[in-house]
This record gives structure tokens, sequence and C-alpha cells, in this order.
């Protein structure tokens, strides 16, 4: 799989589930009786917009996404006297909840279903065939010897040097006893059976254990080919379910991190320096997410890559959940605190947290955009 899709997968994923994030505050929203003044695709100049009842949709210019204005959300926009009652601020403290946990929860249900019908449809890949599935390797700069004595994509190696293959694992260990050496590869195509010569080469290899490192080995350089395991339904929902969890609690860990001391002193650290960074070094920001997606796309499947996308969706949920204003999560610590003193809070006195917090968030943003760009993680996946 190349970059580029992972890349573009990324992009889309960004796309789709922040418009799926404000579809989830607009459904909750209409179904607790609050006014919905509009809901739009995309950013910046109207394109085209129409009325459905008294709400407004459309679409935007910059397709990155959408958002949902729901009335009294803001505390500076006007509202007559009639739309009061059905304004955020004047329904119950649970509907006001549900509405502000809507978005979240839109992330995780995603995931969920992504995880579903990767578990239970697709299947993921689990066992390694004795099968080529490609031989347009490159080793040492040259054409693969697999491609080179006529290997083509579907032989299935059944025998080296008249020594029977049972599995990847043995036909692995067969190959690496033969370094530089001419072995005879037993082979079924179709309804053929083929012998063929191949001479192997010594190469750099990943180590299984330790794909950061490698070894020199005897190999004929082919791509093997991977089954696909498909969970039974209720295991896959099980599973999807666990994994989910796990994403969420995962994430929360890392959202903390965001906000230590130590996060700080990465960023300023690598501001600071020269040269390519490790993933230990410093966090990545949008930027490095979409190249590091184009990395897992190269380097793994298809499956790799929907891992990978799934724990952004997640992340990307996580820390919307963040008490302090304005992500919802801090609109939610508003409403807990209601409780506790028995009154509403003024929320225009709370513009001035809110606008410390997005100006972290600008910072983070920018600062991680430069070090993404001028000083881009080494490739953990190579």
């Amino acid at each position: 799989m190349s970059s580029t899709v992972g890349v573009f997968a990324f992009i889309f994923t960004l796309v789709v589930v922040i418009v799926v994030h404000e579809f989830g505050h607009y459904v909750a929203a209409k179904k607790s009786g609050m006014k919905v003044e509009e809901f739009f695709f995309g950013f910046g100049p109207r394109l085209f917009s129409w009325f459905k009842g008294e709400t407004e949709y459309g679409i935007k210019a910059f397709p990155l996404g959408g958002y949902v204005k729901i009335a009294g959300m803001n505390p500076f926009q006007p509202v007559s006297a009639e739309d009061v009652p059905r304004t955020f601020g004047a329904r119950p403290s649970w509907q006001r909840a549900i509405v502000l946990l809507a978005g979240s929860t839109t992330h995780f249900i995603l995931a969920f279903l992504i995880l579903l019908v990767l578990l239970g449809i697709v299947g993921i890949p689990t066992k390694v065939l004795p099968v080529v599935d490609s031989v347009k390797v490159e080793v040492n700069g040259e054409a693969s010897p697999a491609q080179q004595a006529g290997l083509r994509p579907g032989d299935e190696i059944v025998a080296i040097n008249d020594e029977r293959v049972l599995d990847w694992d043995g036909l692995k260990s067969k190959i690496r006893s033969h370094p530089n050496e001419e072995i005879l590869l037993s082979i079924v195509r179709g309804d053929q059976r083929l012998r063929i010569p191949v001479t192997t080469v010594v190469a750099e290899a990943q180590l299984e254990a330790d794909p950061s490192k490698s070894e020199k080995v005897a190999q004929i350089g082919f791509i093997p080919r991977v089954a696909n395991e498909r969970l039974g339904p209720g295991k896959a929902v099980v599973e999807s379910a666990k994994t989910t969890g796990e994403l969420i609690w995962g994430s929360i860990g890392g959202v903390r991190s965001i906000f230590s001391f130590d996060v700080f002193k990465k960023v300023f650290n690598g501001l600071m320096n020269r040269g390519t960074r490790s993933a230990e070094d410093s966090p990545i920001g949008i930027y490095g997410a979409g190249r590091a997606a184009g990395q897992v796309a190269a380097a793994g499947g298809y499956s790799d890559l929907i891992s990978f996308l799934v724990f952004f969706i997640v992340f990307l949920g996580v820390i919307n959940l963040v008490p302090l204003p304005p992500l919802d999560g801090g609109h939610l610590l508003v409403l807990a605190i209601e409780k506790v003193i028995g009154r509403k809070i003024d929320l225009k006195k709370l513009v001035p947290v809110a606008t410390l917090v997005l100006g972290f968030f600008m910072f983070l943003f920018v600062a991680l955009l430069y070090l993404d760009i001028a000083r881009p993680i080494a490739n953990p996946f190579q």
C-alpha cells in the first residue's frame, strides 16, 4: 500500500470524524427540543445553503469538517424572547449533558463500528503462508532473486531441495540455512508442479521481535501472502468493544501527558535543536499524524492503517472531554459545578479561561506544525 493512500485516508478520516462529531451534537439537541440554528459542512464563505424548518443547512468553501450552531450556547449571541425556552441554557442539566457528550460519543461508536467491520467482515492478517504474493522487491539494490528466477504471485512453495515445507517459518528457516547458495524450489502453480532453481543472497532484514532493528540473513526476496481471520459475530462484538475501551483508556493517558511539563520541555528542546526527531523526543501535530499514517500504510497493510486511524478517532474524542472551556468537557464541568453550588454560572466570565486554553492549543498546534515540517519524526515503521 502506498503512503499516499495513508495520507488521503487520514485526511478523509479527519473530515468525517469532525462532521460526525457535530452531527452527534445536532441530533441530541434536536431530540432535546433545543433550537438548532445552523448545520454546515465546511468552513469559510458560504457556497450555498437552504432552510428546512428553523435550521439552515449548507456547504462552505473549505471542506475541513463542519459545525452546528445551537441557540444560547454563545453567551454573547442575542436570543429573542420566544426562543429563550429552547436555548441550550434553558434546558435541564441532564439534557445539556447529553448534548455535550453526544459529540465524543460518536467517536467511540464510530471506532467500535470500524473495528467490528474489520474483525467480523474484512478480517485481520493472522497467518503468513508459504505462498508468493509479490516478487516486486529489490534486494541489495537489484531485482530480487525470486523475480529473476521467474516466480509469480500465487506460487505455493511446497519444498526446498526436496525437503517438504509445511509453513512460513519452515520455509524461512530453510532459505536462511543456505546463504549465497543455489536452492531448488518445488512450487505449485495452478495445476502445475514446477522445480525452479534460485540463488539466495545475504541482505538486511527486520527482526520480528524488534522491527526497528535488522540483521543480515539469506533470502530470495518476495512478499509472502497473509491469510485473514474473521471472527464470529459474537466474538467480533466483544473484541471490538474491548479494543475500543482499551483505546479510550490509553488515550486518557496520552491526553494527560499533553498538559504535563514534560511536553513543554520536549517541544522547547525540539524547537532549539536541528535534524530529525525520534518518537520519544517530541509529540507530533496534525501534520505529523498525517505523515505517520502514510508511513504506516507504506510499511504495513490495510489493518495497520485502520488501527492507526481508529486510535486517532478515539484520541480526538477523549481530548474533547478534557474539563477545560471551550471544550465539551469544560462545559460538562460547568454543569457539575452548577449542580454543586445550586445556581447557574455566567458563561461570559469564563471567556478569559477559554481564551487561555485556546491560546495554549494554538501554540502547541503552530509549534508542532513547524517541527513536523522542519524536523520530522524519523520513520519508526521502517
